[in-house]
Formats: C-alpha cells, sequence, structure tokens
C-alpha cells in the first residue's frame, strides 16, 4: 500500500435543524476536498441537523433524503467517498436511529445505526440502539465507522479493528469533554493498532459549544498533522495522509491480538 491515502476531517459548523443550509455547505465541502485529493470525506454526526432529539422535525423516512442527496454529490465527484450522519425512521417505530453512511460514485457502501446511544444527554428517549458492526472498503482500504458516544465503548472497537486498516468517529462532542475526545481516539488507535480518525463539529448549536478538534492517529498513537483546508470562516477540513500497509506490519511485528483470551473476557461477563 503506497503512502497516499487520504481524508478529508471536516470541521463544520452545522446549522441547527436547517438541511438546505448543510447540503449546501456539503457541496462546497465536497468540491474542495475532491480537488485536493481525498479518498474519503467525513462529515461530523447528525451532519445536516445538529444533535437535535427534535425527531418530529428532523428524522428521515426512507428513501432518506440525505442519503439520496449525498449519493448525487458522490456521483459530482467519482472514486471520493462521503461519510455522513442523519436521523433516520424505520416505517412506523416511534423512535429514530442515529444513522451514518458512506457513499462513493452514487452507491451507499456503508450503513451504521449508532449503537450507543447518550442516555445522559437524553438521545435514548427519542433513538433507538442500533445493533450491528459494519465495515467497507474505499480505495483498497478496509474502513470502518462508529458515532460520538460508541467512543467510549472499546469491545467495539475490538470487532471492528479484525477487518478495519481504519476507523472513524462522527461526533457532535462538546468542548466541556473535549479532553477525553483526544484521550479515546488515541488509546483506541493504540490498542487496536490501526488509524483512527474522530470529526467532530465546530460552534454552538442547541445551546452547547464546540471546539475544532477533528484529528487523527497512526497505529501507533501519534498524531498525524495533516494540511488545513478553509471552506470559509473558520469552517474547513483537515486532510491527513495515511499508509495502511503500515496496520498489516505493526500487527506482524508486534501481534498484540493474538494475546486477547476472548473466551475467559466472555466468562466474566456471564456468557
Amino acid at each position: 500500500m503506497g503512502k497516499n491515502w487520504k481524508a478529508a476531517l471536516t470541521l463544520m459548523d452545522i446549522v441547527w435543524e436547517d438541511r438546505q443550509a448543510n447540503y449546501e455547505k456539503a457541496s462546497v465541502f465536497a468540491e474542495k476536498a475532491y480537488a485536493a485529493g481525498a479518498d474519503l470525506l467525513l462529515f461530523p454526526e447528525m451532519s445536516f441537523t445538529g444533535f437535535s432529539m427534535h425527531t418530529d422535525k428532523t428524522a428521515e423516512t426512507c428513501p432518506y433524503e440525505s442519503v439520496e442527496r449525498m449519493k448525487l454529490l458522490s456521483k459530482r465527484f467519482p472514486h471520493m467517498a462521503i461519510g455522513f450522519g442523519y436521523a433516520g425512521r424505520k416505517g412506523t417505530e416511534v423512535k429514530a436511529y442515529n444513522c451514518m453512511e458512506v457513499v462513493q460514485d452514487g452507491k451507499s457502501l456503508m450503513h451504521y445505526e449508532k449503537i450507543h446511544p447518550f442516555t445522559y444527554g437524553e438521545e435514548g428517549r427519542h433513538f433507538s440502539a442500533g445493533e450491528k458492526i459494519v465495515a467497507c472498503e474505499v480505495n483498497g482500504v478496509k474502513v470502518g465507522g462508529f458515532i460520538c458516544y460508541d467512543l467510549r465503548f472499546p469491545e467495539i472497537f475490538q470487532i471492528s479493528s479484525r477487518q478495519s486498516e481504519f476507523i472513524f468517529v462522527l461526533a457532535n462532542w462538546p468542548k466541556e469533554r473535549v479532553l477525553h475526545w483526544k484521550l479515546l481516539l488515541q488509546a483506541r488507535a493504540v490498542e487496536n493498532q490501526c488509524y483512527v480518525a474522530g470529526v467532530n463539529r465546530i460552534g454552538e448549536g442547541g445551546g452547547l459549544i464546540y471546539e475544532p478538534c477533528s484529528m487523527a492517529f497512526d497505529p501507533l498513537g501519534n498524531p498525524l498533522a495533516g494540511e488545513f483546508y478553509g471552506t470559509g470562516g473558520e469552517e474547513g477540513f483537515l486532510l491527513i495522509e495515511t499508509d495502511p500497509g503500515k496496520v498489516g506490519c505493526l500487527r506482524n511485528d508486534f501481534p498484540l491480538k493474538a494475546d486477547r483470551r476472548e473466551k475467559l473476557y466472555r466468562q466474566w461477563y456471564g456468557e
């Protein structure tokens, strides 16, 4: 694997509960990320509404508008995948799902539903929990993804990293707990021996403040500096460059996963 697989991690000030305004922003981000050579462009959690609990207003029904809009956008920028979040409702279910999708060339590569709703923030009252860990391949790289609060649960990252070289987390992670965000992203990279990237919104939404902290770490936990590309005001994206071949080399040289005792762990859990 060459040293040229790139991800664009946005720093987006989401317009609260205004999908159209945010779709327009997404188009600007996509155009600039494509020109910069990104293989994967990533937007924050609930990319086009913000972390709103007003699901009567924000939740989409199938066919999901955000997915269809991003599929069309991806056709304009061949071979660049786009990862984004939205609130989706299934049929007549009362609660929605906090969803993430990856699309490329007009097709969906990955659909994920947040496994751990943020109970502290009342998310569980409005959103059902997802049940599946998913992955896809983007331009030769195996990619896994999670959403915000999922970052606090290391077990799912261990499962995802069995098949993923690059794992991303889309978030609306508030400024007051940003230290946890940085520590946990780095820890997930080290303990899973893979690239881990976090994409967080900026600005203010729903009464919370978000500071610029989209970032990525290599399989040894080293931060990736990247290059910042502005799209207007404080918004823009951090373009990081990875060498996914390092993941396999590190795991061969230091086979950490081979020493995991999965059966014993399950026994302690009472399974």
